[in-house]
């Protein structure tokens, strides 16, 4: 066991003799220093049942898995495993005799995206981009063996008890314990309740080795260009998870930030661009999984050496976390909603606004032909066209379920299309609504000349399969005109959206 103090001040001196300004950060398990164009990241020797630094060896093995994991997504970074030997000098090689480092480039601290976004925001391009990157990255992460232990029932669940058992040594107001009592009860029952669901992940695939700690503080803006950094290295259960678990902690992150309207579109654009929806039953109880582990943290974070108003920042930020953790275990809404129109009428843009406004999942058509039907001609096929309602029918069941407003982005020109999606409104008792969109034909013709010219829309409808469109409407009956919303295509859908709601 290594026992004898890091030699940090000398460190940091001889970091300034040659690069000038040093910077020392610190978390509960890491020293990291910022000199020059490098930052050098030392494992302080630890032991949070979680995670064991306290062996030098270990640190060792561990600063090379750092190292192999994150050159998966920020190779740029990750320069390599230097040492520092007892007179705080850093040496090119590590052994058992010097103290291990992680050697990265530096950036710009004001280029990770938690500073970022409080200075720039986060716009919808970063923000698909970055959807974009995940999902790359899901694809290609190793997939978990069927033997393993990993991603099972018991695996998932044991953090996530454990996390209750570690802060209630914490815990000393009867308000926080309550409060935990009951985030504690809610979790299990969803944990109970999804057990067949996590069974089905692992055989699906869908359990991979994962960066398994996403949220904006381990995220960059270099170079214009998203980068992902500092995945989990020291604990195999954490890392190798659900995709679902992976995405979730980034949407809690979004969603603690109150950056609301890009945690909804990071979901949307992460889901068309995969196709796995069904992952939404796990969001949820990942995110409040999350949100747990991120209060446990600021407890952990705590030091004698604080001040009054430190600790007290501390337990702030434990109880915010406590808070989103319980609001998203307990809050579900589920609705369905559905687009009436024609190709080029702005459905996509209608619906995207309820998934702004009400934090819905949207399903588009036009993506599930392409994911569905590789070859062109085989999309529009009546077969296809048949095939299409089914899946987003089974997609929006899937997500109804769950307790997700579900807003499906289709022509739904056929009443007996609508009435399959009124059914299964009715079957789960929740609320059910149509947008229709109104659009006269030449200004239909002008916006898909438009859209097919900026060439930036999935979608392949062009005049010809409008002009079959505009015979085959069939009018909405008087009983679907009573839950149906008509929306212009000529003014903004915002300020419409915000109406239709109003009026609910």
């Amino acid at each position: 066991m290594t026992t004898s103090p890091l030699p940090l001040e000398q460190f940091k001196r001889h970091l300034h003799d040659r690069y000038g300004e040093v910077m020392h950060l610190q978390t509960h398990i890491s020293h990291v220093f910022l000199a020059g164009d490098s930052a050098y990241k030392i494992k302080k020797p630890v032991n949070f049942g979680f995670l064991d630094f306290t062996d030098r060896a270990q640190r060792l093995f561990f600063c090379a898995e750092e190292i192999r994991l994150n050159r998966r997504l920020a190779p740029e970074l990750y320069l390599g495993v230097v040492g520092l030997d007892a007179a705080g000098q850093i040496t090119a090689q590590a052994d058992a005799t010097v103290e291990p480092m992680i050697h990265m480039r530096r950036f710009d601290q004001a280029d990770r995206l938690d500073h970022y976004a409080q200075t720039h925001g986060l716009d919808d391009a970063l923000i698909d981009e970055l959807a974009d990157q995940i999902h790359q990255f899901h694809q290609i992460a190793a997939v978990a063996p069927t033997a393993s232990h990993f991603g099972t029932p018991e695996t998932v669940y044991f953090p996530i008890n454990q996390n209750f058992e570690q802060i209630r040594g914490f815990l000393t107001e009867d308000t926080d314990q309550n409060q935990i009592d009951r985030i504690e009860a809610a979790s299990e029952a969803a944990f109970l309740n999804l057990q067949p669901t996590l069974v089905g992940r692992k055989q699906n695939g869908h359990v991979r080795e994962c960066h398994g700690d996403m949220h904006l503080g381990n995220i960059a803006r270099i170079q214009d260009a998203v980068v992902i950094f500092d995945g989990i290295e020291f604990n195999e259960d954490f890392r190798w998870s659900d995709t679902a678990s992976d995405l979730a902690f980034l949407l809690m992150d979004l969603t603690d930030r109150t950056f609301f309207g890009a945690a909804r579109r990071l979901l949307n654009t992460y889901l068309e661009a995969s196709g796995d929806y069904a992952a939404l039953p796990l969001i949820r109880f990942y995110q409040a999984y999350r949100a747990m582990v991120r209060a446990k943290i600021a407890l952990f974070e705590l030091r004698p050496d604080m001040t009054s108003a430190e600790q007290a920042a501390q337990w702030s930020t434990f109880r915010r976390y406590a808070t989103l953790a319980e609001n998203v275990l307990t809050e579900h809404n589920p609705a369905l909603w559905i687009t009436v129109g024609f190709s080029g009428s702005g459905k996509s843009l209608a619906a995207l606004e309820l998934v702004q406004a009400l934090g819905a999942v949207r399903v588009r058509s036009d993506a599930q032909r392409l994911r569905l039907y590789p070859e062109r001609g085989d999309r529009y096929s009546a077969q296809a066209n048949e095939f299409i309602y089914a899946q987003l029918a089974r997609i929006a069941r899937i997500g109804l379920e769950a307790g997700w407003p579900m807003v499906v982005d289709a022509t739904f020109l056929k009443g007996a299309q609508r009435a399959a999606f009124a059914e299964i409104a009715d079957e789960l008792a929740c609320p059910f609504h149509m947008l229709f969109i109104e659009c006269a034909a030449p200004t239909l013709r002008r916006y898909l000349r438009e859209r097919t010219a900026a060439g930036k829309d999935i979608s392949e409808a062009n005049e010809e399969v409008l002009e079959m469109q505009l015979q085959q409407l069939q009018p909405l009956t008087a009983a679907e005109r009573a839950y149906t919303f008509r929306l212009r295509c000529d003014a903004p859908f915002g300020g419409q959206i915000t109406d239709v709601l109003a009026s609910l």
